[in-house]
């Protein structure tokens, strides 16, 4: 039987240690050394942190959704914070909306509801409006107020919020804050958001400045600093109140602006870009100018008065119409005095070939500068570039109509045509009710004769009332003895002027055919000189 004798490879003589045994020992005892100062270190944290860690994770994917269903029936209201927009805000309501870089919300939501804190908040604070000298009212931080809607009940509060994103040092911004109903959700963002817009517009337009713009040279667009209009505060004092024209004509006008202002949804739904035009013509001194201001102090719009001489060509003035504002007036006044816009349109191409062929720097020559062409002005008044924006109402003036292209005021561009015409009887009591503060009285009789016998314009019986106001006296009577004086002085050199004008003007028709004459003749001459062929 062999003995069984022990392995080297397994049984090592005594007192020796293999060489990696020993390494490994070593290697460990160090690790284990460094761990135990490691956990040391991180146990506390982690104690700490990965518990909450592992519970936000797990409730963020399982248990966030049950929770907003318990969390809905516990509480069921609904908040959104409109918060001001961030930075300096330079914004203005010259037009239907807000001009500015950031979010109109935040002012728009504060005016719609200065009406309402006002009378329900008890600490309230005032701020000055972007435009004008109106003041805007609103809620201290942490008041509250109630508004109602469709009949839903939301509530408004204004609060504080800090804000530290992206900055080195927290900021707060004032932020207002609406509460209502989670069943309201749809009225409330659908209806009553826009609702609450369009109000606070509406009230921040009302509180501005209202302006009168004009266009700038076009020849100076280069600029970096350009601006296609320049404007000025608007204050002119006019009213359909003191406008002097026959009364059932002015209730005629104001019945139709009005319609014009209030159908914005039948222009919508007729297809119809929201806009209308009128043309105002009759001769000089009848208030045509005197009816713009009327008519925008009525509609609380403003005016751009549009000079077409200074206009380069149609681009610039569709460059124009696209920088006006809704709730505006449009206004072109001596149309027929700014361009060839007569309704010869043979003879307005032969009058533009002449001057081509010409070097002199006459009238004419000067309004050359323009290249506005009748079918630009045309695509101004209706073309498509037209529609954009809305409530517009576009205004021509002029002392010749007949002069103008029948494209130009046809019905659809001109809707209305109004006869600026000389003084009646109901526009000389507007002026003695202005001027004199006499309603009525026997000479309005005499007065009345001479207004119905003689055309006079509006601008001179006005003036013919200045002279009896500043006679000093006090008794209607010798007033209107001065009236009935001066006008008739004022006929009587109206009559001069005419017939003045009108030998002038033969004089000039029986100089042009002896001209005409002389031409012919020297024709005649000249064509028997010629050598027969």
């Amino acid at each position: 039987m062999p003995s069984l004798q022990p392995s080297m490879a397994t049984t090592p003589e005594p007192g020796k240690v293999i060489p990696w045994r020993r390494w490994a020992f070593a290697s460990l005892g160090s690790v284990l050394s460094n761990f135990g100062s490691l956990w040391f270190l991180l146990a506390p944290l982690l104690a700490a942190y990965a518990p909450r860690r592992l519970f936000k994770t797990y409730f963020d994917l399982f248990l966030r959704r049950y929770a907003r269903r318990l969390l809905a029936v516990v509480d069921p209201y609904v908040t959104v914070d409109v918060s001001e927009p961030g930075g300096a805000a330079s914004a203005h309501y010259s037009r239907y909306g807000r001009v500015t870089e950031h979010d109109s919300a935040y002012e728009e939501v504060k005016a719609y509801l200065s009406d309402t804190c006002a009378g329900e908040a008890r600490e309230l604070r005032a701020e000055g409006a972007p435009e004008g000298d109106g003041v805007v009212i609103s809620m201290r931080d942490g008041q509250d107020v109630a508004d109602e809607f469709g009949g839903a009940t939301v509530w408004w509060t204004s609060v504080v919020r800090e804000n530290s994103q992206g900055q080195q040092r927290p900021h707060t911004r004032q932020c207002q804050r609406l509460t209502f109903h989670q069943r309201d959700r749809r009225l409330v963002v659908d209806e009553y958001l826009p609702h609450v817009r369009r109000k606070g517009r509406e009230i921040l337009f009302s509180n501005r400045r209202r302006r009168l713009y004009t266009n700038n040279k076009s020849g100076e667009s280069f600029r970096y600093d350009y601006k296609a209009w320049s404007y000025i505060d608007f204050d002119h004092p006019t009213t359909f109140d003191t406008l002097a024209m026959d009364v059932a004509k002015k209730r005629e006008i104001i019945d139709d602006l009005n319609a014009f202002r209030s159908n914005r949804e039948f222009y919508r739904r007729a297809g119809k870009p929201w806009k209308r035009g009128y043309l105002l013509y009759g001769p000089p001194g009848t208030g045509k100018s005197t009816m713009i201001a009327a008519m925008a102090n009525y509609l609380d719009y403003d005016i751009y008065d549009v000079e077409l001489t200074v206009v380069k060509d149609n681009n610039d003035l569709r460059r124009l119409l696209i920088e006006t504002t809704s709730k505006s007036i449009i206004v072109i006044e001596d149309i027929d005095c700014s361009l060839d816009l007569t309704g010869d349109r043979a003879t307005q191409r032969r009058r533009r070939h002449d001057r081509d062929n010409s070097n002199t720097r006459d009238e004419n020559s000067r309004r050359d500068g323009s290249m506005v062409t009748l079918s630009g002005l045309l695509n101004f008044i209706d073309g498509l570039w037209s529609a954009c924006g809305g409530e517009r109402i576009i205004v021509f003036t002029t002392n010749h109509v007949e002069r103008l292209d029948e494209a130009l005021i046809r019905r659809g561009r001109m809707d209305m045509h109004i006869v600026m015409s000389y003084c009646g009887f109901d526009a000389f009591r507007t002026l003695a009710k202005n001027y004199l503060g006499i309603d009525d009285h026997a000479l309005f009789s005499a007065v009345d004769e001479i207004l119905g016998r003689e055309s006079i314009t509006p601008a001179d019986v006005a003036e013919c009332l200045m002279t009896a106001k500043r006679a000093g006296s006090d008794e209607p009577s010798r007033l209107l003895e001065i009236v009935v004086d001066e006008l008739k002085q004022r006929v009587e050199a109206n009559a001069k002027v005419k017939a003045e004008a009108e030998a002038k003007a033969e004089a000039e028709e029986e100089a042009e055919a002896a001209e005409m004459d002389r031409d012919d003749r020297r024709g005649e001459q000249n064509g028997r000189k010629s050598p027969k062929i």
